[in-house]
Parts: structure tokens; C-alpha cells; sequence
């Protein structure tokens, strides 16, 4: 039995700035086209940074929990579910891939729940000097004997000492402390992780770029900038056509990106025959790379490498 995406949704409805909102919006719309009952969803990790009034306690995944109604009380029949957040910049949706994994291949869950998504603390929208759109983003994973699962979870960070690239000035800030955030961006060059971490997943999933064009392994770097997909493709040897990025209306989703470059993947036809599925999550301060497998590969179509 693998662990396999069941279904993914988004949201970014302007009628709000909230990002419980937003976010449980997507869970619930998530799990309703999914056919899978809310009740039976064991856990939910929330990887959302920017959150409404800089709230830090009790845990986001909690309140989000409360708002759709997951597990709430204890009845015959219903799993029990339990909540919480997993934060690490850009690339928390991948380490929360990685961790439900562990959860669903023991049995402890059947259905897993993530959410990820930013807003302003304030909930104001388009605040001037914040550079991240207000979004909610969620994707159910369970576990399937057709599905080949995730692969090993490869990373690279900035070395040394890495200043904050998000705070509240305080001093500045006043009473409106709960309502402010400083945004500056990372000091290391996006390509320069995000290819250190891929080649390291190519490499431990025996990758090359003939598999990419033939369509049978698709990259999703969801990172606006269309010339960071030229470049980390030209610097990867695969073609630019198999790099899959987000709609530019979006803007940047931060922390929901690759919920929105999975359903852009989806929409477009780009993983219909993809025999693996690359998630790549990059900032200035590091880069997640994550090998998913939608379908079993029998031994016959395994490549042979010397």
C-alpha cells in the first residue's frame, strides 16, 4: 500500500483576508470532491507561515480543525483525529507530505489532511510590502496497493549563520504589534538550491533527462518568476516544457505553492502519463525536493543504470 494524493483544492476568495479562512475553505472543498467522509480523516497538519494576527497560541491547525468540524467530539465509528503544525518557510508542505507518509504507511491514520497558505496578519489583502497573496491550499492523502508512494524527502539550506527573513518590529510597530509583519528576501539564489536539491532527488530516483522528455517524470517548481524555471532547467539538462510552474495571476502563494502547481499539473495534461512527480519547494534560506509516484512501476519498465 502507497500513500497517494486523493484530491487538492484552493482557495482565494476576495471576500476575505483571514487565513483560517481561506484555508478551511480549501479543506473543506478538498475533502467533498474527494468522496471521502470528514469523519474519517485521522489528522491534520497545518504548514501555513503568515497567519491572522501573528497568532502563535493555541496551534493554527486547532483552530482550522474547529472551523470544519474535524473530530471535534469522540462517537462510535468515527476515527479520532488529531492536529498540528509543521512551519519550515516555503518548503513546510513538503516535510508534511513526508511526515503524514510515515503516519499513513503504519495504519496510525487512514486519511491525512494538509492545509498550507498565507495572508498578512492584519487579514488586510494587497498590503504594500508584503510579497505573498492570500490563499488557502489543502490536499488529502491516503493510501492506495495501485500507488507508488513518496520517496526519500531530499533538502539543501543556506550555510552559516541566516538572518530573519520575516519579523515584527516591534519598536516600529507599537500597539499594533499582532498587525504588523517584515518581510525581506532570502540572500541565497533560488536555482542554486533548488538544482542542488533536485539533482540529489534525481539521482536517488535514477532520473535523467530522457525521462522528462518522454513524459515519464515532470518537475513542478512552483515559483512565480518564469526565468527561474528557464534557467533550472536549462541547469538540470531537462526540458523547459516539462518544468511546470504556477498561473502568474496568482501571484505568490508561498507556503500553498505546490498545492497550486499540483492542480496547474493536473489541469494541463502535464502528469497524465508521468511515472513520477517531482515537488520542488524553494526560498532564500532553503530548497525541498520530493519524488511522488502516482502509479506502481513494475520491474519491466524500471530503467537499469550501470
Amino acid at each position: 500500500m502507497g500513500t497517494t494524493i486523493i484530491s487538492a483544492a484552493t482557495n482565494s476568495d476576495p471576500d476575505t483576508g483571514s487565513y483560517f479562512e481561506l484555508a478551511a475553505r480549501a479543506a473543506l472543498a478538498c475533502v467533498e470532491r474527494s468522496g471521502v467522509g470528514l469523519d474519517e480523516v485521522g489528522m491534520l497538519v497545518n504548514a501555513g507561515v503568515f497567519r491572522d494576527r501573528n497568532i502563535s497560541e493555541p496551534a493554527v491547525s486547532a483552530l482550522i480543525q474547529k472551523r470544519i468540524g474535524l473530530g471535534l467530539t469522540y462517537e462510535a465509528g468515527r476515527a479520532p483525529a488529531f492536529s498540528f503544525d509543521l512551519m519550515h518557510g516555503a518548503t513546510g508542505l513538503l516535510h508534511a507530505l513526508v511526515t503524514a507518509d510515515s503516519f499513513l504507511a503504519t495504519g496510525a491514520v487512514r486519511y491525512a489532511l494538509l492545509v498550507a497558505g498565507d495572508t498578512h496578519p492584519s487579514t488586510r489583502r494587497d498590503v504594500a510590502g508584503f510579497p505573498y497573496s492570500a490563499s488557502g491550499a489543502a490536499m488529502l492523502l491516503g493510501t492506495s496497493p495501485t500507488a507508488g508512494g513518496f520517496g526519500q524527502l531530499r533538502f539543501r539550506e543556506t550555510s552559516g549563520v541566516v538572518d530573519p527573513t520575516a519579523w515584527v518590529a516591534l519598536d516600529d510597530a507599537g500597539a499594533d504589534g499582532r498587525s504588523a509583519m517584515c518581510v525581506r528576501a532570502g540572500a541565497e539564489d533560488l536555482v542554486a538550491l533548488a538544482t542542488a536539491a533536485v539533482r540529489s532527488c534525481l539521482d536517488a530516483e535514477g532520473l535523467d533527462g530522457v525521462d522528462f522528455a518522454e513524459g515519464n517524470a515532470v518537475l513542478l517548481a512552483p515559483v512565480r518568476d518564469f526565468g527561474f524555471r528557464t534557467r533550472l532547467a536549462d541547469t538540470l539538462a531537462i526540458p523547459s516544457a516539462s518544468v511546470v510552474g504556477l498561473d502568474p495571476s496568482i501571484g505568490d502563494p508561498y507556503t500553498a505553492a505546490p498545492v497550486h502547481a499540483y492542480l496547474n499539473a493536473l489541469d494541463t495534461g502535464s502528469i497524465d502519463t508521468a511515472r513520477t512527480v517531482i515537488f520542488l519547494a524553494a526560498d532564500g534560506a532553503s530548497a525541498a525536493c520530493l519524488a511522488y509516484h502516482p502509479r506502481l512501476t513494475s520491474p519491466a519498465r524500471q530503467k537499469t543504470h550501470a
